[in-house]
């Protein structure tokens, strides 16, 4: 690919499709959490439907990261956007059906089991198709500002969610996660008609040999975002419910509406970070690495002793400005430490394993949540703190 340092149009086009591809995900935190209860799932079934589409994104994601390698990213990545459109669309009609009662809860949660995992085999090209189409595209001088752009297209698309939830579901609480499943059929439209298409070169050697998830090079970063995730995702999942619980709101609406600025406010700090102070600072992926962790779980520990409101808005803006540097200190790091024929594969284990947390995270953070509702922040804060010291004895990949 030409034009290693310019935002060309066709990069603009593939963070739109994280954009949307990041909405659709908050929408769920936002819509699915209440209205959970109200079709009769209970908090440890909505965690399970939440992880079950992880099982299967885990293994798509390298299966679609190592297809780009043979097909081109831009094939990969317009073929996660149509199926994620799809599939939302489905997922968001079961729902419909259960609002509507014409199940019992349990037929119900075996119909949404299965969409799911079907949701999650179709849409794992996505995310490594996007890193393995920027690191073709960007020098290693620049691979972290590139991977911040990634980074940026999530917390737009968080922030984007809350604010579609919140403002849209007054329709019917349904028709925010529609809407969703539309956008994401018209941004598979323009990354097939703006993306560049091309295949990486791959030397005789590496057609025979495949990267494997324990490589040394790449497996610290790995362990990095499979503990991240699963911490993030186990307090982003009660969020809705520590509004409901410990800070004494119960009305839907305004259950939604809180949950809506809470994760409003984390993607704006996460989205200024990354699109403006990471781009004009230039901070080495090895400091990024040895701060950004210590940082989360301090604001994650606070989240336990928050008595309002205001303290957990302000705490999750905290959330934020961490996961800002989480994000693409890891990719680069990754990325930076292997071959360019390796970048799909690479791709899929970095989309991958962040999915592996996300696995387990639902699961933890509602199982802590029953037995305390501090419990989810307060341990995935000392979680936070753990690997924020083993970072300290990590070396990143060389950058020029």
């Amino acid at each position: 690919m030409e034009n290693k340092q310019k935002l060309g149009l066709d990069k603009a086009i593939l963070i739109v499709g994280l954009v949307i591809y990041g909405t659709g995900f908050s929408l769920l935190y936002v819509i699915f959490a209440p209205l959970s209860r109200e079709i009769g799932l209970s908090i440890n079934q909505f965690g399970i439907l939440i992880a079950i589409s992880n099982v299967a994104l885990v293994f798509s994601s390298y299966y679609w990261g190592k297809k780009s390698q043979k097909i081109g990213r831009k094939k990969v990545f317009v073929i996660g956007l149509l199926s994620y459109g799809f599939a939302f669309l489905i997922f968001t009609f079961g729902i419909q059906v259960g609002l509507w009662g014409i199940l019992n809860p349990l037929s119900l949660f075996m119909l949404l089991l299965v969409i799911r995992i079907i949701y999650g085999i179709l849409i794992g090209g996505i995310q490594p198709a996007a890193v393995a189409y920027m690191s073709d595209s960007t020098d290693s001088s620049n691979r972290t500002k590139a991977m911040a752009l990634i980074g940026m297209a999530s917390g737009i698309g968080t922030m984007i969610g809350p604010v579609m939830g919140g403002s849209l579901s007054f329709i019917h609480p349904l028709f925010p996660m529609y809407c969703g499943a539309g956008i994401a059929l018209i941004g598979a439209i323009l990354a097939q008609k703006y993306l560049i298409h091309s295949v990486p070169e791959i030397t005789e050697v590496n057609q025979n040999t495949s990267l494997k998830f324990y490589d040394p090079r790449v497996f610290p970063f790995l362990i990095g975002w499979s503990v991240a995730f699963m911490v993030f995702t186990s307090v982003q999942i009660i969020s809705a419910f520590f509004i409901q619980d410990q800070l004494g709101i119960s009305d839907p609406d305004q259950v939604i509406k809180f949950t809506s600025i809470a994760l409003l406010s984390m993607a704006l700090t996460s989205t200024f970070m990354q699109a403006v102070v990471l781009q004009i600072i230039n901070i080495s992926t090895q400091i990024l690495l040895r701060i950004c962790f210590l940082i989360f779980g301090m604001v994650l520990i606070s989240i336990s002793v928050v008595d309002s409101l205001t303290e957990f808005f302000l705490a999750y803006a905290g959330m934020g400005i961490a996961f800002s540097m989480i994000t693409p200190s890891l990719n680069a790091a990754a990325t930076l430490s292997v071959q360019p024929s390796e970048q799909g594969e690479v791709a899929g284990f970095l989309a991958g394993a962040p999915v592996v947390g996300m696995i387990f995270g639902p699961t933890i953070g509602t199982l802590l949540y029953n037995l305390d509702p501090t419990f989810p922040f307060y341990y995935g804060g000392l979680g936070a703190i753990i690997l924020g010291v083993y970072f300290q004895f990590v070396k990143v990949g060389k950058e020029n």
